[in-house]
């Protein structure tokens, strides 16, 4: 899928994920997130209310252009160590796991692409895996999204954990249709 481009118009995305976005803004830059996210229309969010998927991207879009990319690496980073998850989650692979399944949850209307984690390897307390993500969500973004969910549950802190873009696959802010990254962590 192209980078911050819907499938299609009637895709839609949680107001509670937009919210989460706007909450994962460094302390006094809230107010300039907020005010991009007005001028796309997106305006009111409420728990439960539906919003165009287009209007979210091209907000961070815009973002990201004003910003950099490493603010939308920050914000998903931010997103995954605050995001609501399910019980039972108590392990990096099992989080990367579920990825795909709560971004399901939060989308609705039509093709809104994926998460797929595959655990690579495990060796000597070192595990390894891929996150593909064939979805509209920016590049950096997501490199920050699976940052955060590794920090989140890595047993060493995130001291050890590493997550890079795969630079032998496409990338979408390169025209691919899908970003791979790399992870390990302890």
């Amino acid at each position: 899928m192209a980078e911050f481009k819907a499938s299609g118009p009637q895709i839609e995305v949680l107001g509670e994920v937009i919210q989460a976005f706007l909450d994962g803004f460094p302390t006094g830059t809230e107010a300039v997130g907020a005010r991009i996210l007005e001028s796309h229309g997106i305006t009111d969010l409420r728990p439960g209310q539906w919003c165009r998927l287009q209007s979210f991207l091209d907000a961070m879009k815009e973002i990201g252009d004003k910003l950099g990319s490493h603010m939308l690496t920050r914000i998903g980073a931010q997103i995954a160590s605050n995001a609501q998850l399910p019980p039972g989650l108590d392990s990096v692979e099992k989080c990367l796991e579920s990825v795909d399944v709560a971004y399901h949850m939060n989308h609705r209307g039509g093709e809104i692409g994926r998460y797929h984690f595959t655990l690579e390897a495990s060796e000597g307390g070192l595990q390894r895996g891929k996150m593909v993500c064939p979805n509209p969500y920016g590049c950096s973004f997501d490199k920050g999204v699976v940052e955060g969910f590794v920090a989140r549950f890595s047993t060493d802190g995130s001291g050890g954990a590493l997550v890079r873009h795969d630079d032998s696959q496409p990338c979408r802010h390169k025209g691919g249709d899908s970003c791979t990254y790399l992870v390990a962590w302890k």
